[in-house]
């Protein structure tokens, strides 16, 4: 799916930023840890600045934040004038453009029509001013499924995460660009949603296909709820990443979804170096674990393959 606005991954980010050496590092496979600091500060910044090209390119020359502000605002100001050029009445205009800027502040988190964002409109109109912005590229609605193996349903029913054209639209629009500049982890930061939603941007930016297999996985059961962040297709298997800090044993709801896969691979996205574990389920089940740098989500597939590779020698 593309979104209305043409928005760069990193990799791209890379290129513009003319940096062969980081590129080089970006492309190998498996990423030598040597060049993690330099990679982790360079995806600081596509973070804090976003894929708009006008914007990257200006960046690039002049590497001043806030001279990027007019093209934010610019850019801002064409979303939400396509936004109401898609209803046919002035009060739906109206209501359409007001739920569009609500969503900025909801970035990467999971939405319930009803009371959104304190409105007082009804639930099926919040419902359906969703759904229109999502046919016309303003948004992404991120579904959930609960199925642990292909082939899997996504259920449309359930409360959808948003996700936003640009990471640096949305950090620009809730006013934490400050916030960002030195963060050492972005999981720390707004909530893990600037985390979680460059990965989704960065997942969706490598699918192939129109339609994006990214979603995330749910499991609503009395006393054991659990949800994981995304869940990719890949070879025949759905794969569980998580972008979490901390140890392995904390992350429980990958835990849950291994205990109930018929695979024992997952994928833990954060900030520090690549490292492949082999550890154990809350319950005893043997699994393996990849921690990948999150400035790699872009290449996530490529690096699986090595990872299961290497399990299974």
């Amino acid at each position: 799916m593309s979104f209305a606005i043409r928005t760069l991954n990193f990799e791209q980010f890379l290129m513009i930023a003319g940096d062969k050496e980081s590129l080089d590092l970006f492309w190998e496979v498996p990423f030598p840890n040597y060049g993690h600091e330099k990679l982790l500060r360079l995806f600081h910044q596509f973070c804090l600045v976003g894929g708009i090209p006008d914007v990257v390119e200006l960046f690039a020359v002049t590497r001043s934040v806030p001279q990027l502000a007019p093209i934010y605002d610019k850019q801002l100001e064409r979303l939400f004038t396509k936004a109401s050029s898609i209803a046919f009445t002035q009060k739906t205009r109206e209501r359409l453009v007001q739920i569009y800027q609500d969503t900025f502040p909801y970035a990467a988190t999971r939405i319930k029509y009803s009371g959104f964002s304190n409105m007082k409109y009804r639930s099926r109109e919040v419902g359906r001013a969703f759904r229109l912005l999502h046919e016309h590229a303003l948004i992404q609605l991120i579904y959930p499924t609960n199925h642990t193996g292909l082939p899997w349903k996504i259920d449309t029913g359930r409360s959808p995460r948003i996700q936003l054209p640009d990471t640096g639209l949305v950090s620009f629009f809730n006013g934490i660009q400050e916030v960002l500049v030195d963060q050492e982890d972005l999981s720390a930061v707004f909530n893990r949603q600037i985390s979680l939603h460059v990965v989704a941007q960065e997942l969706i930016a490598s699918e192939k296909v129109e339609q994006p297999a990214v979603h995330f996985w749910v499991r609503d059961k009395t006393q054991s709820s659990a949800e994981v962040d995304f869940v990719i297709a890949h070879n025949d298997l759905i794969i569980p990443v998580e972008v979490k800090p901390g140890e392995p044993g904390r992350l429980r709801s990958l835990h849950q979804f291994v205990d109930e896969a018929p695979h024992p691979y997952a994928v833990r996205l954060y900030a520090g170096p690549l490292a492949v574990k082999e550890t154990k389920t809350i319950r005893g089940k043997t699994f393996y674990l990849m921690s990948l740098p999150y400035f790699l989500a872009g290449k996530i597939r490529e690096h699986l393959e090595g990872f299961m590779k290497f399990v299974k020698s």
